[in-house]
């Protein structure tokens, strides 16, 4: 069982969200591999629901970069595409075919369209997968220490659910493996949404 401020999960209920993820990680998978012209492979390892204090414990306390879509319609709450920063210049070198010490306008753009193909990606596996619409807000980027990124999306949101749909993503392109993060913040009707449809897919 999975346990995190009142969310329990089976291990049954927690293969198939987990599932899902894959699904968006294949999708995810193919469309960066178009974008960057190169073999591109992603991979969802690890999958946990914790509260949103707790957070920071599994993602660390460096700079962080951050892609994060308002999810709205069928599914309301925030998502999150998170990497440090020095795996981001590492990518954007790696994309633009040059070494980076600085995330400049082009590095912050590159990193974007990368973090929005990944979070609509899941985002979509989430909406097929549970028969759910789900809309998503234009991306935007921070770059800060994770409790004031949590805390700048989030506050335009009067109520939302404690807990955190927390995912590592494994990015492999080429012979180079890049660390990141998918966060989902759902409010607290739609976690109740997410796992009723959830356990009627079972």
């Amino acid at each position: 069982m999975d346990e995190s401020d009142g969310v329990i999960l089976s291990e049954i209920e927690k293969s198939a969200l987990l599932e899902i993820f894959n699904i968006g990680a294949s999708h995810a998978s193919t469309a960066l591999s178009e974008l960057l012209g190169v073999e591109t492979s992603i991979s969802v390892p690890f999958l946990k629901i914790v509260p949103i204090e707790n957070a920071g414990e599994f993602l660390g306390d460096s700079v962080k970069v951050a892609v994060y879509m308002r999810l709205e319609s069928g599914i309301e709450g925030h998502m999150f595409f998170v990497a440090t920063l020095r795996d981001s210049l590492r990518l954007y070198s790696l994309v633009l075919g040059e070494s980076y010490n600085e995330l400049d306008e082009m590095g912050k753009s590159t990193i974007t369209e990368i973090g929005n193909i990944l979070v609509s990606t899941f985002a979509n596996a989430i909406s097929e997968f549970l028969n759910i619409t789900i809309e998503q807000t234009p991306p935007q980027l921070a770059v800060d220490f994770l409790p004031a990124i949590v805390d700048f999306a989030l506050i335009d949101t009067a109520t939302y659910s404690e807990n955190v749909i927390l995912l590592d993503t494994d990015i492999l392109i080429e012979d180079s493996i890049f660390k990141s993060h998918l966060l989902l913040f759902p409010k607290f009707e739609s976690m109740k949404v997410i796992m009723k449809n959830l356990m009627e897919g079972l």
